[in-house]
């Protein structure tokens, strides 16, 4: 059938199947990341991701209306009151908008990665495709797979520092979040891992910028040591549907305590060990970024809590390149014992300079270093958290701290802890649903679901922990133990 999408600036006529996505139709045709769709011009009725076309009842020649953010791709400049001589209205060279890859903007603001929004926009001015880099071998029709010609001998490759950045700023929207997750190495002295959990979002302090803002983070089911962590959960991320949340990124803590806080790359002088860069090759690899129906890079971001040269636990942020990607996946890079080096097990060139600062090309025999797959961002601390409750959740909880944490408020409120939730994810059923009513205050929702079985299997075994602290009015002992007289002096809980 052909239906009209009307959006902010334009309008498309689409020939649709009525087993198809109209959600993920909307997104290929406009090229937008955060956008809704809706059934009437009113936009009260909301199409929500997955819903087949057959089931909107949508007629031939109907319309659905896209509601988007409309970016503004150019650089915009004031007059300048010593280089501009002409009127407000007028525009000069030295007022004139700047493309969003403007080198000498960059430089003025100190930025040392293109957005890549702005990578995209250079690319399109250059009539260049957006294509991730393929070391597959090339495999020729002429002659047997035992032989190889020219065409589909290996080429060398090149190693060139990546320009751009996937994402540009990690914003958490509570402080806490970070110290809560770090709480778990202090109180066990193991490495812990956990998966942030948020949206990505635009960011102004980059043209065509984007941030990556953290509401929580989940630790899977592991088994920590004190050199590392072993995952033993599936990182299946179906509970997020419809919540609007999406995974993000990982974090995880490398501190070593030996009189004082160090870590192993503190002891030996290293940024990112070789098995961590294959380790966030494939975890970005598992999480890809689509664009234009192709996979292109990752937006998985990696944090490493870590101590300083001062012993002040700080973040690093780290992606790794599109190359690097692509590299890890072919096997052609491989860890070694050395963690700033890693094998090379193709023809690799990359380039250094030499003890006089000459730019030269070097073979990496067999090794290469880790430096060159590196991309840094930037982090920051919000307080405008999504999940209001932030006490800490430890990262067993049994039914006494639990108890502990409720203190007998069962309140939407005090579910709204993101720690929490992740604990009781697989004791309630649709629990994707009940945590888009806790995001969304959904009070009523919330009220069905207190009076539910499940709501009681989660309570009742709590019960008996509960402690019922009160005030003696004779002695001013805080009583927990006996609900009616007081255990210091006898006297009753009501005295007067």
């Amino acid at each position: 059938m052909i239906i009209f999408i009307r959006g902010p600036s334009e309008q498309k006529r689409v020939e649709i199947r009525e087993d198809e996505d109209i959600y993920k139709k909307v997104q290929d045709l406009f090229k937008v990341e955060q956008f809704a769709v809706f059934k009437d011009s009113a936009k009260k009725c909301k199409i929500h991701k997955g819903e087949l076309v057959k089931n909107l009842g949508l007629k031939n020649g109907s319309a659905i209306y896209v509601e988007y953010e409309i970016v503004q791709k150019e650089v915009k400049r004031v007059k300048d009151k010593m280089m501009c001589s002409h009127d407000v209205n007028a525009m000069c060279a030295n007022c004139a908008p700047l493309d969003p890859w403007d080198e000498k903007y960059y430089k003025e603001k100190n930025i040392k990665y293109l957005s890549f929004g702005s990578y995209k926009e250079m690319l399109k001015h250059q009539k260049t495709n957006l294509e991730m880099e393929n070391y597959d071998q090339k495999k020729c029709a002429e002659h047997s797979s035992k032989t190889k010609c020219v065409r589909c001998q290996d080429a060398d490759i090149l190693l060139i520092p990546q320009i751009y950045r996937m994402v540009d700023h990690i914003e958490f929207d509570n402080q806490k979040i970070v110290e809560n997750f770090i709480k778990n190495w202090k109180d066990s002295h193991k490495q812990f891992f956990g998966l942030l959990i948020g949206k990505y979002k635009q960011y102004d302090r980059s043209p065509l910028g984007t941030r990556a803002v953290v509401s929580g983070i989940w630790e899977p089911e592991q088994e920590n040591f004190p050199d590392g962590f072993v995952l033993t959960e599936t990182l299946d991320d179906d509970f997020l549907d419809g919540t609007g949340l999406e995974i993000v990124g990982m974090i995880y803590t490398d501190i070593i305590y030996d009189g004082k806080l160090t870590s192993d790359r503190l002891m030996h002088n290293y940024l990112v060990s070789s098995l961590e860069v294959c380790f966030m090759a494939k975890m970005q690899f598992m999480f890809p970024h689509i664009d234009n129906n192709k996979v292109f890079n990752s937006r998985f971001v990696t944090i490493i809590a870590t101590p300083n040269e001062s012993g002040d636990i700080e973040l690093l942020e780290y992606q790794v390149s599109s190359q690097c990607m692509a590299l890890t996946r072919n096997n052609y890079i491989l860890p070694t014992e050395n963690p700033e080096k890693s094998l090379a097990k193709k023809n690799i060139f990359y380039k250094t300079r030499d003890e006089a600062n000459n730019l030269l090309q070097v073979k990496a025999d067999p090794y290469l270093p880790n430096d060159y797959f590196l991309v840094r961002l930037t982090h920051g601390m919000k307080s405008n958290p999504l999940f209001t409750q932030c006490s800490f959740i430890p990262f067993k909880l049994g039914n006494s701290k639990m108890s502990e944490y409720f203190g007998g408020d069962y309140s939407l409120e005090k579910f709204s802890n993101f720690n929490l939730l992740m604990k009781l994810k697989t004791r309630i059923s649709n629990f994707n649903v009940f945590l888009k009513a806790i995001i969304s205050k959904d009070t009523a929702y919330f009220e069905e679901f207190k009076r539910s079985e499940e709501f009681q299997e989660i309570v009742l075994p709590l019960q008996k922990y509960n402690k019922i602290e009160w005030v003696c009015e004779v002695c001013t002992y805080i009583n927990s133990h006996r609900p009616d007289n007081c255990e210091i002096c006898e006297s009753p809980r009501n005295f007067n």
